[in-house]
């Protein structure tokens, strides 16, 4: 409600403030028109960068024009730093008019000189500007490796201001991607910096930005809670810009919270802003989310009139990756109204845009950008173990002093005792002083003592953390290597097979029969081939799937299974039952527990016994175990073909000829059972069939909890074991 009234009061006083400041506007910019002519040289070129940032927000197509008069003339005068940031100031309004690929132009030409000159203030913000406006093209992977190069940079200058927001940007770009947990991370590593140099600039939409992870990951309270202390930092004094994320942020926590009426008044207020802002980008996400409310409430004309303004608007911009979300929607939309033709042409243009964003390029680049930034913390965690050994041999060289100061305060004493010896009357004096001495003495070798052995707990700590980043560093890469080697392997068979038959096409004569019948070929290496790609999209999309425990009707997942199946040609012969022993309850994740059974069941139907003799069938028994519930499918069909040292459970292992999905099925059933704490085994095989056993936890909620707590545990630990060495160093 705040926000609301926050939002409308800026609306009417922009109204009625804008007649009354034009005038004065329109008199300072004639004042500096003025000044420009009057100047020469160097003098013009800086009252000329004045001009522009004044006509920046009326008029940008002038402020344009103004930045490439001054670009001409610090190429005249020869003036490079002057040069950088006439071609810094094009780049910045091009990005401002949403012309994106035009200022990545213009900003990746002037980056050279930057670097060539060291004009290290200039290359951060392009190299910020760069990195941003990948980010809203749809190329991830350029916009974190420029973002990386700019962390790099400012950590060389000991700015931490501009290290904030790189880690605040590259955030965005893991928003971008869905990569949720990674976006709060580096959210979270922004945060920690800008408390650390008590920097509130850009705080209160560092906060708002957080909260959409929030409400991402499902934890809507705490998204709500991350906008109402951004609210509390600019109080009335928040600007258009914040007051436009903030209501965009509500609308989502109230839409996935089914307070819909409410979500659609933060929306409306939010694109108001946007549009009265001109910003594109915001003006395409509210415009989704409306659509995507009204979808929700079942008004599906409604929902595409908010598509088709959020369309029109995107197909003007380089706004990518809001595209791919409008195209995925109408498909959805057309598709429950049973429209299949359009719901067909919007779900190609999905796919194809998706593709050409998310290429195999794009993950290889983005696989090396990851590593080489893991490669960069491993190196800066060997530094700081090296600080920390010669922090070591500094406190050895001040006990040795101290050892000295012993010595010396031992002499004094020695001294003092003899005195005593001569002169009764200082010998009580004399033994307080001895006394005082000792006392020292025992407290700094404490003092040392403690501190040697928070030192060797420190080195050991350290070392444990680089092998195991070490160690997790090679699994990746070994894993990504196999990953591409045998996906490329096993989609080289499909594609030859169909430049084969398009040879063959122009072979054969031109009759219907013969073109009908490549035609059908055609087509069926065409489904093989978009079988493999989906079964590969799946593991990805298990891997990072949140997990949500929840009771679920064990006996409901197996009817409606079997009657899928039914309904597929391939299980018409195949006869399928199941049986459920006792009273069992399962508390889990429900979507991949349907994936397990899925593809154990299907994998039944599919290896079936090929004998019209013998009757097929696939059988379900779910029977509980102590704290486990236990599933077993059996069938009587082929069997897998496998030797003892194989493991049938590893991606790209194929258990028959008839694989036809590139050995992915039990490789993804596996990755499941392992999300949901259970295991998963070949009982038998033969050629007289399969029995696969799987065991899960009967609740998965301890357990989900359990991981929460030893993931903020380790948090815990790596922010304790910094601020421990922070003031180690602060008392010596």
């Amino acid at each position: 409600m705040i926000i609301r009234k926050l939002s409308f009061l800026l609306f009417v006083l922009a109204i009625f403030v804008n007649g009354f400041s034009q005038d004065a506007a329109r008199l300072r910019i004639d004042s500096l028109e003025r000044l420009v002519e009057r100047k020469s040289g160097t003098e013009k070129f800086d009252a000329m960068v004045v001009l522009m940032r004044a006509q920046l927000s009326k008029n940008p197509k002038a402020s344009l024009e103004l930045s490439q008069q001054a670009e001409k003339l610090a190429f005249s005068i020869g003036d490079s730093l002057r040069i950088v940031k006439a071609k810094y100031a094009i780049g910045f309004i091009y990005r401002r008019i949403d012309s994106v690929s035009q200022a990545i132009r213009v900003l990746e030409d002037v980056l050279p000189i930057a670097k060539r000159n060291n004009f290290n203030e200039e290359q951060s913000k392009i190299l910020n500007l760069i990195a941003i406006g990948y980010s809203f093209s749809g190329n991830p992977d350029r916009a974190l490796a420029f973002h990386f190069q700019s962390i790099d940079l400012n950590e060389r200058m000991g700015n931490k201001e501009d290290i904030a927001i790189a880690y605040h940007n590259i955030g965005f770009v893991y928003f971008k991607l869905k990569d949720y947990e990674n976006a709060l991370n580096f959210y979270q590593k922004s945060l920690y910096v800008k408390n650390e140099i008590s920097s509130g600039y850009d705080l209160d939409r560092l906060l708002v930005n957080m909260a959409l992870c929030y409400n991402q990951l499902k934890r809507y309270k705490e998204a709500e809670d991350f906008i109402k202390k951004g609210l509390q930092i600019c109080k009335s004094e928040c600007d258009s810009v914040f007051l436009m994320d903030a209501e965009l942020g509500l609308g989502v926590a109230s839409s996935q919270q089914s307070r819909k009426e409410e979500a659609i008044r933060h929306f409306e207020s939010s694109l108001q802003i946007a549009k009265l802002l001109n910003d594109q980008r915001y003006q395409i996400e509210n415009l989704w989310n409306l659509a995507l409310v009204s979808e929700s409430q079942q008004h599906p004309a409604e929902a595409l009139d908010f598509l088709q303004e959020a369309e029109k608007i995107a197909t003007t911009t380089s706004y990518s990756l809001s595209l791919i979300e409008i195209y995925k929607l109408y498909s959805k939309i057309y598709r429950t109204q049973n429209d299949y033709q359009n719901a067909s042409v919007f779900q190609a243009k999905y796919i194809a845009l998706k593709d050409s964003i998310y290429s195999e390029d794009l993950i290889k680049n983005l696989a090396k950008v990851q590593s080489n930034f893991a490669e960069r913390e491993n190196i800066k965690t060997i530094k700081e173990k090296d600080e920390i050994l010669e922090l070591r041999q500094q406190l050895i060289d001040r006990q040795l002093s101290q050892f000295v100061f012993v010595v010396a305060i031992s002499l004094l004493s020695l001294g003092m005792v003899l005195l005593l010896l001569v002169t009764n009357r200082r010998q009580k004096q004399a033994s307080a002083v001895i006394a005082m001495a000792r006392n020292k003495i025992e407290e700094q070798n404490k003092q040392l003592e403690d501190q040697n052995k928070a030192l060797d707990k420190k080195v050991k700590e350290r070392t444990v953390e680089l092998s195991e980043s070490n160690r997790q560093l090679t699994d990746v890469n070994t894993e990504l290597d196999n990953f591409l080697y045998k996906s490329s392997h096993d989609l080289s068979g499909p594609l030859a097979s169909l430049q084969g038959l398009v040879n063959l096409a122009y072979m054969e004569p031109k009759d219907e029969f013969h073109q009908l019948r490549l035609l059908g070929d055609l087509t069926s290496q065409i489904e093989k081939m978009s079988k493999m790609l989906s079964r590969l999209s799946v593991v990805s999309e298990v891997n990072h799937a949140s997990l949500e425990s929840q009771k679920i009707d064990i006996e409901k997942v197996l009817v409606d299974l079997f009657e899928f199946e039914k309904k597929n040609y391939q299980s018409s012969n195949v006869q399928l039952s199941f049986k459920i022993q006792g009273d069992v309850e399962l508390v889990s994740d429900k979507l991949l527990f349907e994936t397990i059974v899925e593809n154990l069941v299907t994998n039944g139907i599919k290896f079936c016994n090929t004998n019209n003799r013998a009757q097929r069938f696939v059988h379900v028994e779910i029977s509980k175990a102590g704290s486990m519930v236990c599933l077993r499918v059996s069938d009587n069909g082929l069997g897998i073909e496998s030797k003892p040292d194989q493991d049938v459970f590893r991606m790209f292992m194929r258990g028959s000829e008839r694989s036809e999905t590139g050995g992915v099925g039990l490789y993804l059933t596996k990755i499941c059972v392992n999300r949901l704490g259970g295991n998963i085994q070949l009982e038998q095989t033969s050629g007289n069939g399969s029995t696969f056993l799987v065991q899960l936890p009967s609740d998965l909620t301890p357990i989900l909890e359990e991981r929460k707590r030893f993931q903020e545990a380790v948090k815990r630990k790596e922010k304790e074991a910094l601020e421990g060495a922070g003031k180690l160093t602060s008392t010596e």
